[in-house]
Formats: structure tokens, sequence, C-alpha cells
């Protein structure tokens, strides 16, 4: 469908996304919320604060994930990777002998069955 076919309204509507992209960016994320900045658009008009709010919202989000990245970066330089290694192989060990542990049970338990075979079937 060309511009010159849409509502002299939808047009107003798409002029008006293109000079906020606080609620372009919204629109992308999630296509149903199209309908409802519409709506709002037609009630509320262009000048309205509740557009300002939107700005601000889109705005502190950046500044948290950037906050975000800083504090794992700090974290990751904290980290005493030493110590996480011997963790590793400390959790290696103990790991090998539960696998050996079942190893035996398993054998223990073949070996038992040969011994003592089933007699009478469960029915």
């Amino acid at each position: 469908m060309s511009e010159h076919n849409l509502h002299p309204s939808v047009q107003k509507f798409k002029e008006f996304v293109k000079r906020h992209p606080s609620i372009k960016e919204h629109i992308r994320k999630d296509h149903k919320k199209m309908q409802h900045y519409y709506e709002k658009w037609m009630i509320l008009g262009e000048d309205d604060p509740y557009w300002d709010g939107l700005a601000d919202d889109n705005h502190k989000e950046r500044m948290t994930k950037k906050e975000w990245m800083k504090q794992f970066g700090d974290l990751l330089q904290e980290i005493n990777w030493e110590d996480v290694s011997k963790h590793i192989d400390d959790l290696n060990g103990a790991i090998g002998e539960i696998q050996q542990l079942i190893s035996n049970v398993q054998q223990e338990k073949q070996i038992s069955d040969r011994r003592h075979p089933m007699k009478f079937p469960y029915y």
C-alpha cells in the first residue's frame, strides 16, 4: 500500500513516530504496541507529556544497561582465576568419584544377577 492510499491520520502518525525515536524503538520490539500507540496518539495528541515520559524511560533503560556492563566488568576483574581453576579441579575429582561409585554398584548388581537368576517371572 503506498503512502497516498493511507488515511491522512495514519500518515500523520507515521510522521509523528519518525520524529520520536523512543516510540519507534518500542514498536520495533513489539509490533502489537503499534495499535496501542496509535490510539494514544489519537486521544492524547502530539503535545501530551505522555510522549516525553517514553523518551525518559528509554534513556533510563539504556543507562542501567551501561551500568550493568560496568559492574560486570568490575566483577570479572576482581575474580581470582587461580581459585576458580582449583574449584573446577575439585569438582572434576568429585564427579569422577561419583562415576566410579555408580560403576561399582552396576558391576555388583550384574554379578548378583548372575549368581541368583530369577526363578519365577513377575506378572
